[in-house]
């Protein structure tokens, strides 16, 4: 049988650390693994699926586990390296500019503005633009992640967060449509997964069922996430090679 997997930037920890983790408020808990954290995100090996969950929605006692057992060191640029070049998603590529990506959102056939230009500076790109096109009857929201020096180095799209009513009709016919285009664009994916369990989210976590890896040998990921009560399908483009990971 598939399983989900994880949907992360960084795998292959030769180590993991189990452990009682608990969200910020206290109220839930469940026991996974540590396998490893980028500062904004941790990495979990949770039963049989693996997660990535926001650190933010971490109950303090484990944000300060995670800072002192396993601190993230600041790059203080003798060591830099350029994040790569390469296609993201429509004319965007890894390595622009805030204001080239701007530009070139203006410019695309394939995406608009869902707010006037006027409050782009108010409100920010995250979530400003989507696709003209629908999948599945969604539209998918554009949000973006800059590396340290503010160039490009991830895209994700993102369905509109639904109720859970829709997690087994539109959204998962979202999630469907999607893994054909996907193959289409990148060919077989390299790891696929069934579609997640709604019982397997919890608020601030994705789930991935999908991966594949471009030309380039960048990463596209497939799977959905809950944000509060809202569930949405989410494609995550990454200049990262992310690797398959076998869960038995």
């Amino acid at each position: 049988m598939k399983a989900p997997f994880l949907l992360l930037f960084l795998v292959g920890s030769s180590f993991l650390e189990a452990r009682l983790w608990r969200s910020a408020d206290g109220k839930k808990s469940f026991e996974a693994d540590y396998i490893s954290n980028d500062s904004k995100q941790v990495t979990l090996k949770k039963g049989r699926g693996i997660v990535t969950f926001d650190i933010a929605k971490l109950h303090f006692d484990d944000q300060t586990w995670l800072k002192k057992n396993h601190p993230i060191k600041k790059d203080d640029g003798k060591n830099h390296t350029p994040p790569p070049k390469g296609a993201a998603f429509g004319s965007l590529e890894f390595g622009d500019t805030h204001g080239e990506v701007i530009k070139k959102l203006k410019e695309s056939p394939i995406v608009e503005s869902s707010a006037a230009e006027v409050m782009l500076a108010r409100i920010g790109l995250n979530g400003t633009y989507r696709t003209k096109q629908t999948m599945g009857g969604l539209h998918s929201y554009l949000y973006f992640d800059w590396s340290e020096n503010g160039t490009l180095r991830e895209v994700s799209l993102r369905s509109k967060g639904l109720d859970a009513s829709a997690y087994s009709g539109s959204l998962k016919s979202n999630w469907k449509e999607l893994i054909q285009l996907l193959s289409q664009l990148h060919g077989k994916p390299v790891q696929d997964g069934l579609y997640p369990d709604s019982d397997d989210l919890q608020d601030g976590l994705i789930l991935c069922s999908h991966l594949w890896h471009n030309s380039a040998g960048h990463s596209i990921l497939l799977g959905t996430g809950q944000e509060g009560e809202k569930f949405s399908v989410v494609v995550r483009i990454t200049n990262e090679h992310i690797k398959p990971v076998i869960l038995r």
